[in-house]
């Protein structure tokens, strides 16, 4: 099963929530899920933002090889559940052709972008909580 997680710019929200979820995954010994992010309006191959490579590796997540990129049609296609941050990337989504039934919305998970290592902390805590009940989902369907 392949997850997409997305955001707006892919990161901090996206990325996070692929590699925390990627975590959650290995414990789970969900060796066959492929995990991978993409942002709506994301420039090419920027790196995560060092706060929330910080909050990340604070809990075994590594974020230092995360290149940004911008989704596309393939990746929609290729996807088999694309998790979004938010109602709003949903329904842009949505307009852009993706099928609902592929979209699950995790929350609506608050953008720490520009702010302090303490924001970037509360939304892993945020995508956390989310995550654990995407978790719960997947592992009935795989």
């Amino acid at each position: 099963m392949r997850i997409l997680f997305v955001c707006t710019g892919n990161t901090c929200r996206s990325p996070m929530a692929a590699g925390m979820f990627s975590q959650l995954a290995a414990r789970e010994k969900l060796f066959s899920l492929q995990v991978f992010s993409a942002g709506i309006s994301a420039l090419e191959d920027k790196p995560a933002s060092a706060n929330a490579v910080q909050a990340c590796r604070e809990i075994g997540v590594d974020l230092e090889r995360h290149a940004s990129h911008r989704i596309t049609g393939a990746d929609i296609a290729a996807a088999d559940l694309i998790v979004t941050v938010s109602p709003t990337h949903a329904y842009i989504l949505e307009q852009a052709g993706a099928p609902r039934e592929k979209i699950y919305v995790l929350g609506d998970i608050r953008d720490p972008f520009g702010e302090d290592l303490e924001a970037y902390r509360a939304c892993r805590e945020e995508l956390s909580a989310a995550l654990g009940i995407l978790m719960q989902r997947v592992k009935s369907h795989v």
